[in-house]
């Protein structure tokens, strides 16, 4: 942490407002890449980010600075995108095929899955990504997608190193199954 974020720390606990808001300003494209990964509605991400800041407004006794800032609102960015995930999933009715368009229809019909162009794949993998859980599809996507080690999912999500490769090891299991139902699915149209 610099100095001067450092100094920046010290006035909101102190209780500045304007203080805050010069945080908010330098993490706020962090946090909406964070969360534009769970997202892709721009309203919706704008709304996370600002519940996002908010809860860090509202915590902000419990950031003790033993890690960096950056770090510690990357892990309320993470939780506010899993408790969007949570939610969503709830309120999701399931996606039918016929809702994919033309072309993935075409392709999961096909005996060339090979031949997938990057846009299908993305929604094909979107689609068999949905219907993971949250803490599925989160672990997934820090690992897999983003690149992410156990030890920055470990303190992005509070879970332990032991539960993230469990969980991870489970996850990809899932979606395995996922992909070969669709694919199973493909071959009875």
């Amino acid at each position: 942490m610099s100095e001067d974020e450092h100094e920046i720390i010290e006035e909101v606990r102190q209780g500045s407002t304007d203080a805050f808001g010069e945080l908010v300003q330098r993490h706020q494209r962090r946090v909406f890449a964070i969360l534009g990964r769970y997202e892709r509605d721009i309203q919706r991400v704008e709304d996370l980010a600002q519940q996002t800041f908010i809860k860090a407004w509202r915590a902000f006794a419990q950031f003790d600075g033993r890690a960096p800032f950056e770090h510690w609102i990357s892990r309320i960015a993470v939780r506010t995108a899993l408790d969007h995930l949570r939610k969503q999933k709830r309120l999701r009715q399931e996606v039918p095929f016929s809702s994919l368009g033309d072309s993935v229809l075409d392709w999961l019909r096909s005996d060339r899955p090979s031949e997938i162009g990057v846009r299908d794949a993305r929604e094909v993998l979107g689609l068999a990504l949905s219907k993971l859980s949250p803490e599925d599809r989160i672990v997934i996507t820090l690992l897999e997608i983003e690149e992410r080690s156990v030890e920055e999912i470990r303190r992005m999500t509070g879970w332990s190193g032991v539960a993230v490769r469990v969980r991870a090891h489970r996850a990809r299991a899932k979606l395995k199954k996922i992909l070969e139902r669709m694919g199973h699915e493909r071959s009875c149209y």
